[in-house]
Order: structure tokens, then sequence, then C-alpha cells
């Protein structure tokens, strides 16, 4: 349906770049986030380490970024119809892996249509780049979908940077191929089991993610400048 581009990675000041077709570098969506999250949440992410403690703080980490990354896996292989559990390169995959993709299945049958699953692309407007997890249709609007795995059952103030995140993806989705998508949904299962959907309007996020942008190339031009 989609012609969807090939973009290569690179890493610049430590973070993930993509390069598109045209030759241009541009930060990851998480990367322009990541630095730019509010005040308020980076003081919590620094206290909530520094009570674990370094070591404790990486390990949990670490773990939370394996199981999701075998959850998206497992789900990206169910919406494929390939074989969900053969070997996945470099991890395990764990008994609670598997429940939560028994725990989210009802939520993916009913994507109606799939456009894409962890495709890359970009936004010359925005000069920004990512990989989405899905689009297609679900509950009868073109949708960007997200999946995601949380420590504990989250409510909508603990999802602010995953809606901007999913606007990113929108507005990227609408510049290359002329789609029209306000819609976003996230699936999530928190390590309890229980599946939780988020349904968004993502045309409210789109100004303050233009401003988000704008602050992280400021603040890198200015980092670029000291050094």
């Amino acid at each position: 349906m989609f012609n969807y581009p090939t973009l290569s990675t690179t890493t610049f000041n430590g973070q993930r770049w993509y390069v598109t077709p045209e030759g241009s570098a541009y930060p990851s969506v998480t990367t322009v986030l990541g630095g730019t999250m509010s005040v308020e949440k980076e003081q919590s992410l620094q206290n909530w380490r520094k009570s674990l403690g370094e070591t404790k703080a990486n390990q949990v980490s670490k773990n939370a970024t394996d199981n999701g990354t075998v959850l998206h896996t497992l789900i990206e292989r169910y919406l494929k119809k390939e074989e969900l559990f053969a070997p996945i390169p470099g991890y395990q995959i764990q008994p609670q892996n598997k429940s939560a993709l028994n725990a989210i299945k009802n939520k993916l049958d009913k994507i109606e249509e799939i456009w894409c699953i962890e495709e890359a692309m970009y936004s010359n407007i925005l000069e920004l780049a990512g990989r989405v997890d899905c689009i297609g249709v679900y509950k009868k609007r073109p949708c960007i979908i997200d999946f995601k795995t949380a420590g504990r059952i989250k409510n909508d103030k603990d999802i602010e940077d995953y809606k901007y995140q999913l606007a990113a993806y929108a507005i990227m989705h609408n510049e290359l191929f002329g789609t029209d998508i306000t819609n976003g949904t996230i699936l999530m299962v928190a390590d309890s089991g229980f599946p939780l959907e988020f349904n968004i309007d993502l045309l409210p996020f789109f100004e303050p993610l233009y401003e988000r942008v704008q602050l992280f190339y400021d603040r890198l031009n200015q980092k670029l400048k000291i050094a």
C-alpha cells in the first residue's frame, strides 16, 4: 500500500540518528523526547536511580528493555502469522513474555487492517525520524499503534511522552504519503499481566511536538558551540 523508505542509523553525540535516502541526518523520536523531558520527570528518574543504586537501576532498566524487545518480536510474529516462539538471537523468551502476549492477543485481533509493522519513517518538516511499531485501521480509524510494557498499571498522566511519540509518527506518515492520521492507540501490558488500552486524539500534540523538536536542536547547537 505504501512504499516505506529504507533508513540507515548512525550515532552522533551518543544518540541515535537516522540517515534519509536524500542523505539528511535526523535524530530519532526517542532521542528528541529523552533530550527534552520535563525537569520534574528528569528529577523523578534521578531519584528512582538513586533509591535503587546505580547497579540495580541499570539491571532493572535492562530487564525492562529486554522484556519489551521480546514482546515486540512476539507481537510482530503474531500479526504476521509467523512462528511465534522461534529463537530470538540474543534473548530468551520467558514465561512472562508468553503471558503478556496472551494478555494482549484480544486487542491485536481488533486491528482491522495492517498498513505496516516496524517500518522506518522521517519528516523533513520536523527534521525527525524513527521506527513505528504498527500503523493500520483500529476501531474503524486510521491509527498509529504502539505496543508497550510497564512495570505497573499506568494511567493517562503516565504516558504523556508516548503521546508525543505517536504524534511524531502520524506527522511523518502524513507528510510522506498524504494520509490524514490523527488517532493513536497504545496497547500496553503491565507486569501483572493486565492489558491496557489508551486511545488518543493526536492533534493537540502536533504543535507542542514542534516546540520540543526546536528545543532539542537549540540545546544541541548550544552544546556544539561550547564544545
